[in-house]
Formats: C-alpha cells, structure tokens, sequence
C-alpha cells in the first residue's frame, strides 16, 4: 500500500470490511487501511477542507528489512463508528503536569527498540505536540536499575508525577520493580510505566492485551489507565547466586533485604520457576540463541526433552511446600506435595509467556492471583504435546497430569547435586541456589508502580 500524493480535493473514508478505504475524490485514488492499525484521529482546525488527521500504522520495506512506520493522512469525512472510538479529544492525564521519561533497551529482544522510537513513537508524539520529555538508551544491562534508583526513585518519594515508556521485554520492568521494592524509602507518588515491548517473551504486554492487535500498544498509550502492577517477592537461602554473562559467571544477589528477612532477595511481576521452564529459559539465554527470537525458547526445550546425547530426560528433585488460602478459616495453610520429583514447576502473575503462550488460562489483567501450574516427570512427547496445548488458548491447564491452582506462595527445598538443575527463574533472571538450598515466593502487599493498560476481562479469551 502507497500513500496517495497530495490532492487538492476532499478525502472521504469509508469501512470496507475490516477496513479503512480513503478515497481522494478528485483522483479517485483509494488508500486503504485495516482497521487494527489505525492510532488516532486528530481535529485538524487549521485544514478549511480536511478537517481530521488520521494516523495509522504501515509496514514497508526499509534497507531489506519490513519496519513498522506511522503515517498520517489528512481526510475531509470519517464514518462516526471510527470517530467514537479513535476522535483525540485531549492529551490524557498519564502525560499532564509530570515527568515524561522513555527509556529504550537498546539490547532487548532483537535490538529494534531504538528504529520503533524513530519510526514511531517520535513521531507520534511530535503529532500531539508532546516534545517535552527526557530520552535514555540503555549503556549497559545495569542501565535501567541506575536510573530507576537516580532518577525515578527520588521523585516518587517526594511525590512528583512520573511516566516511563519503556522500550523493552520483562527484562526493563522488572529492574525497575526491584529499584523501588529495595528502597526503604516510601513512594509517594508511583509512576506510571507505559509498555512498548521490543522483547522477546514480552509475557506482561502480552497479558495486558498490548500485542493483541497492531495498534493496542499506542492506543493504550492514549486511552489507557494506570493500574497498580501486582509483584510477589522471592527469597533465597544465603548462597544463591545470579547468573550472568550467558551463563558463564555467576555474581552476588541485592545485598539490599527485604524488611524482617536476612536473605537474599529478588522481587518480580511476572513469573517464577524451576524445573523445564526455568532450564530452558536458562540455556536459551545467549546471543546466539537469541537470534531466534520466541523460537529459541522451543529450540532449548526440545534440546531439554530430547537429549542428544542420549540421555533420558531430566527428573528434577525437591520437596515443594504450597501455601494456600483456607476461605473458611479465613488464614493461610501449608501443603507438601506428594510429588518429590518434578517436571515443571512454575508460579505467573500473568496469564500469557509469550503472545499465544496462554499459561494460566484463567488469569484477569493485574488481578493480583498468584497461579501454580506443575506437573511431575512424564515421557517427553507427552510433556511436547501438553505444553503444545498451551498454544491452545491454554487447554494444557484443564489436562488430568496437571496441578492449576491458587496459591499465596510455596517454597523449594532442592535436592540436586548438579547445579545446572538448581537453576530458577524470575521474570527472566536466572538464579543458581547452592546444594540442599531453598526458594521461597510469596505474593508482595506492597504495590510500588503502575502499568498503563487498556486491558479488560474480555483481553482473558481474545
């Protein structure tokens, strides 16, 4: 599809379909536009004839590369359906009167977040008259972490209103939630963290409906609310460790504890496990793994299930302690499961790992449930066809192999001499714990930031 070129007659739209036919009616040269990529529709008083600015998203090719760009389109009559939900109406509160702050990844995912800001939300914003913010590109992996404590921390404890566009994966959020659930200080003000995700699960813009179609990101950016960013907190027994440089050193964990606990600590918003998913997650996490995109996770797994050296499949070892909610009682309970070796082991704030990845079905937008989905050892094409389902709108959660339930919490006591099955994941993050070592997660009652989302209950089955 071609822009038309400029024409001196009305532009009239018309919807055909699932889209947007704008016809210069001079020339009787059509542009056409599916409907999922429209942004905005903004008046346009200083235009005598066409009296709207239409922005709209385009994927064309660029130094043999297909690239999302924003285009705008001026036009003469827009059809009141698309008037009522994309007219611009007023800058909306998230960028009034506050610190406006985008942050770019530089390394996320495939490395595309710097030609999205330029190709996109530059542009975007310059369209709304939005220049007044301050841009960062991440230097290195501690980048975010530093300018959560230097920059965006100080504010919020003195209550100045923030909004961070973030330009990354799991990864970028997840730093920041640690900046502020570290610090001592109260939060006065929670920021408001907009989602552009170039990573490669992007597990929480996939869970609050931000990839459902291609404009969702930037009409949230528009119409959506802040919405308090559920956490839990996981810690360690004293000798766990991060492990970074692909794999290859381990460093210490925040030297920062959480109040009454003298263990190490790291906080999340997304996912924790340990067994196949934490592994593969682990093993996929290399430059050149990384190239694959979402496909790497599925290229480990089988590697995982599959040994090519013969072996069988791992068992992994361990007691798991769940801790639940008694209605009744209305008072947390421990239960042991019968289970000491395991398969998968995972707990999700989120309903969705990747963007079909659908892991705990019945999970709502940042409701704040803390799901267990287990299972124990099985052969691997059945554990191949079980994760399958999850592809399936999340069909693996309702098989008889499967435990998926809520839960407040739970804790592992590893039993694995080789470390390499001691790993743990934590919205990305691997974490190595020493021999006869332990996890423990539980859902955090503080909620320090907010998301900004269009999501609502309808995003569960779409």
């Amino acid at each position: 599809m071609g822009l038309a070129p400029d024409d001196p007659g009305d532009v009239v739209c018309d919807i055909v379909a699932d889209h947007l036919q704008c016809t210069y009616l001079q020339s009787q040269i059509t542009v056409s536009i599916p409907v999922d990529h429209l942004i905005c529709v903004l008046p346009d008083p200083e235009q005598s004839r066409c009296r709207y600015k239409l922005l709209f998203l385009q994927r064309r090719s660029e130094s043999q590369e297909v690239c999302t760009f924003l285009e705008s389109i001026r036009v003469t009559y827009i059809p009141s359906t698309i008037l009522s939900v994309y007219l611009f109406r007023d800058i909306p509160p998230h960028f009034q009167g506050r610190n406006v702050h985008v942050v770019i990844s530089t390394a996320s995912g495939t490395g595309k977040g710097k030609n999205v800001f330029h190709n996109v939300l530059q542009p975007f914003l310059s369209h709304l008259k939005l220049d007044n913010y301050k841009l960062h590109e991440t230097q290195s992996p501690n980048t975010i972490s530093e300018l959560a404590n230097s920059t965006f921390l100080p504010c919020a404890r003195t209550g100045i209103p923030q909004t961070i566009v973030l330009f990354s994966g799991d990864g970028g959020l997840v730093d920041i939630v640690n900046a502020f659930h570290t610090s001592t200080d109260m939060v006065l003000a929670p920021p408001n963290i907009a989602l552009i995700p170039t990573g490669t699960g992007n597990a929480m813009a996939s869970s609050i409906g931000l990839l459902r179609h291609p404009n969702s990101t930037l009409v949230a950016l528009l119409q959506g609310k802040p919405v308090l960013l559920p956490t839990f907190v996981a810690n360690f027994s004293p000798g766990a460790q991060q492990v970074i440089s692909e794999g290859q050193n381990v460093s210490a964990l925040n030297n920062k504890f959480a109040t009454g606990s003298q263990s190490p600590v790291v906080y999340g918003a997304v996912v924790a496990s340990w067994g196949l998913h934490a592994t593969l997650v682990a093993d996929s996490d290399t430059a050149e793994y990384r190239k694959f995109g979402n496909e790497r996770f599925k290229m480990a797994a089988k590697e995982l299930l599959y040994p090519s050296n013969g072996s069988e499949t791992h068992r992994y070892n361990g007691v798991i302690d769940l801790v639940k909610w008694d209605e009744l009682e209305k008072k947390q309970y421990v239960e042991t499961m019968k289970h000491t070796e395991h398969m998968y082991m995972l707990a999700t704030l989120v309903s969705r790992l990747e963007k079909d990845f659908v892991i705990s079905p019945n999970s709502l937008p940042l409701d704040g449930r803390l799901k267990l989905v287990h299972f124990a050892p099985m052969p691997p094409e059945e554990v191949t066809e079980l994760l399958g389902l999850a592809y399936q709108s999340g069909q693996h959660a309702y098989e008889a192999p499967v435990t998926y339930e809520d839960i407040e919490g739970f804790r592992i006591t590893f039993q694995e001499e080789n470390e390499k099955w001691r790993r743990v994941c934590v919205d990305g993050r691997i974490i190595t714990v020493e021999e006869n070592g332990w996890m423990e997660v539980r859902k955090e009652t503080r909620s320090l930031l907010n998301v900004i989302t269009c999501a609502t209950e309808n995003d569960l089955h779409s």
